[in-house]
């Protein structure tokens, strides 16, 4: 799916009807969509045992993940 929309964002850039600063906002939105999927992933996964259970996570682990995707955006 995102591969189709950076596509049409694309062919919106080509015709004109977007300038080049909207495509790269655009684009970039869509980058940090899937990061934030990958980090709810991970905590998700983190905040569970074996069994299922819930266990939490503390806040500086939860920061670390953040963080963790943060460095690969830049």
């Amino acid at each position: 799916m995102p591969h189709s929309l950076r596509a049409k964002i694309k062919g919106l850039r080509y015709k004109g009807i977007i300038t080049d600063k909207d495509c790269d906002r655009l684009r970039k939105a869509l980058d940090n969509e899937n990061v934030l999927d990958k980090i709810q992933a991970e905590i998700q996964a983190m905040s569970t045992d074996y069994c299922g259970g819930y266990i939490g996570l503390d806040k500086r682990e939860v920061l670390k993940i953040i963080d963790k995707y943060r460095k690969e955006q830049e």
